[in-house]
């Protein structure tokens, strides 16, 4: 699967769960369903807590969509590499770096003889292998926002001059970060669901949404337009 198929079935995911909390943002929501074992309808009233609950699930599938699309970004580029074959040599400097960074996350407290160990088998991949990354060991720099995005383009060499162009740090730039933040504090239980729920509104998340969508879009095009050129190869003469 591409990364762009990926992206929007992400988007379509998130799409669902929108047309759901724009319904129960209408006045008195209430869910209905038919009871076969009890053969009657059963009746759920949506009050402002359960929709809060709703709109802070929403930062979750956002930021869900902005980790998995970076996170494929990364994993299709290595993979296209590996698919062609070539080894340490045969790519950019900056991809190189990369990928060192990534097989060889330092620890100071690592006793020596697991670093000379470390450091002969980074040398045998240097000399042998062909170049590639698990998924447990990519890294783009911890939570995301366009910052870390950008970092990352530029970490890999990747040419994001069409996101730069559409980029506006009000609309795109605050999204992200926003959508970060939420995230973060519902992840690490430093807020409850209606607590963040409570102080957005369907407005927000709807244009946050937009925003985030046409970021991530034109950062796909770099990327395959990255890909498509193996700028990531040294070029040959």
């Amino acid at each position: 699967m591409t990364i762009r198929d990926e992206f929007n079935n992400r988007v379509n995911e998130v799409n669902s769960f929108y047309e759901i909390l724009a319904i129960v943002e209408l006045e008195s929501p209430k869910i209905i369903a038919y009871d076969l074992v009890e053969s009657k309808d059963k009746v759920v009233n949506i009050n402002s807590s359960k929709i809060d609950t709703l709109r802070s699930t929403a930062y979750l599938l956002l930021y869900n969509l902005i980790e998995s699309t970076i996170y494929n970004t990364i994993t299709t580029i290595f993979d296209e590499i590996k698919d062609s074959g070539l080894k340490y040599s045969d790519v950019i400097d900056d991809v190189q770096k990369y990928w060192l960074n990534n097989i060889y996350k330092h620890n100071d407290n690592k006793k020596k003889e697991t670093i000379i160990e470390t450091i002969i088998n980074i040398s045998n991949k240097i000399s042998n292998e062909i170049v590639e990354l698990a998924s447990n060991e990519i890294n783009y720099g911890g939570s995301l926002d366009a910052q870390k995005i950008f970092a990352t383009a530029k970490s890999m060499k990747i040419d994001i001059n069409n996101v730069h162009i559409i980029y506006d740090k009000t609309k795109h730039g605050e999204s992200l970060v926003d959508v970060k933040k939420k995230r973060n504090w519902l992840a690490h239980g430093e807020k409850s669901f209606i607590e963040v729920g409570g102080s957005s509104t369907y407005s927000q998340l709807n244009d946050s949404k937009t925003h985030i969508c046409d970021f991530l879009n034109e950062f796909i095009k770099s990327v395959e337009n990255y890909i498509l050129h193996k700028h990531f190869q040294i070029a040959t003469v």
